[in-house]
C-alpha cells in the first residue's frame, strides 16, 4: 500500500465526481475517478485501491451488483453513496457486503469521518492475522473462513467486515461487546442499522451451514454477545465490556 491511501470514486455525474476528487485530494488521499463499472474495473487493475466510494445510481448499471462483485472478487473496502432514503435500500447495500454507506446530501466532514473509520477498521483487521479459537471453532482471519475442529473443509466463508465482527465476538469468549466497539466509530446514530445488518448476515450464514452451536444474541441497549451453545454467559455488567 502506498503511503497515501488510494480511493476510487465511482460517480457518473462529472461535476459531483470532480468535487469529491478535489475534497478527498485536499484531505490527503490519492483519488481516481470512474464513471461506470467498466472504468472502475480498469482503474482497479491499474492500481489496487484501498477503498471504493461507489454511487449506487449509475444510470443503467446496478450499483448493488457492482458492490457484490467488488466484495466477492477483491479485498477493497466499499462505501456506498445513495440518494435513496428508504431504509431497505441502505440495508440492501450492506447486505451486498459494503462496509458502510452515506446518504446524499452529505457534508464533506461526515464523508471523511466515515472513510477514516472504514480504513481504520481495515488496518486493525490486518494486525491480528492467524487463527482465533473458541471451543471447537477456528476463525482464519487471513482467508476469512470459519472452521470446525475435525472438519475437512471450511464451515463458511465471510466478508471482511463479517470476519472482523465475528473475530471480536469470538475473542470475548461469551462476554458482551458494545455496538461502539463493534463499529469502531464511537457513539452510534440510533437510526444506523449497519452493525445489525452485518450481524444478521453472520447469523444467517451460521444457520444456513447448520452451525447451531455458535449463538449470537443481542444485549438490549448495549450490543451483542456470542456464546457456545451449552455454556453459560459470563456473569458481568455489560457496561464494563
Amino acid at each position: 500500500m502506498d503511503e497515501k491511501p488510494s480511493i476510487i470514486v465511482v460517480e457518473d455525474d462529472q461535476r459531483m465526481g470532480l468535487a469529491l476528487q478535489r475534497n478527498l485530494t485536499k484531505a490527503g488521499y490519492q483519488v481516481m475517478l470512474a464513471d461506470s463499472g467498466q472504468s472502475l474495473r480498469q482503474a482497479y487493475r491499474r492500481n489496487e485501491a484501498d477503498l471504493v466510494l461507489l454511487d449506487l445510481n449509475l444510470g443503467i448499471e446496478d450499483g448493488i451488483d457492482i458492490a457484490r462483485e467488488l466484495v466477492s472478487t477483491t479485498s477493497v473496502a466499499v462505501i456506498i453513496i445513495t440518494g435513496r432514503l428508504e431504509l431497505e435500500d441502505r440495508v440492501e447495500g450492506l447486505d451486498a457486503g459494503a462496509d458502510d454507506y452515506i446518504v446524499k446530501p452529505f457534508a464533506t466532514d461526515e464523508l471523511l469521518a466515515r472513510i477514516r473509520a472504514v480504513l481504520r477498521r481495515r488496518a486493525l483487521d490486518d494486525v491480528p492475522s492467524g487463527m482465533i479459537e473458541f471451543g471447537p471453532y477456528r476463525l482464519d482471519t487471513t482467508t476469512q473462513t470459519l472452521h470446525r475442529e475435525g472438519a475437512s473443509t471450511p464451515s463458511l466463508t465471510l466478508t471482511g467486515t463479517e470476519a472482523r465482527l465475528l473475530g471480536i465476538l469470538l475473542r470475548q469468549h461469551g462476554r458482551a461487546v458494545s455496538r461502539e466497539r463493534l463499529s469502531n466509530r464511537g457513539p452510534q446514530d440510533p437510526g444506523d442499522r449497519s452493525i445489525d445488518v452485518h450481524i444478521g448476515n453472520i447469523r444467517r450464514k451460521l444457520r444456513e451451514t447448520g452451525i447451531d452451536e455458535l449463538v449470537i444474541s443481542p444485549v438490549r441497549g448495549f450490543g451483542y454477545r456470542l456464546r457456545l451453545d451449552g455454556t453459560e454467559a459470563p456473569d458481568e455488567d455489560p457496561a464494563e465490556s
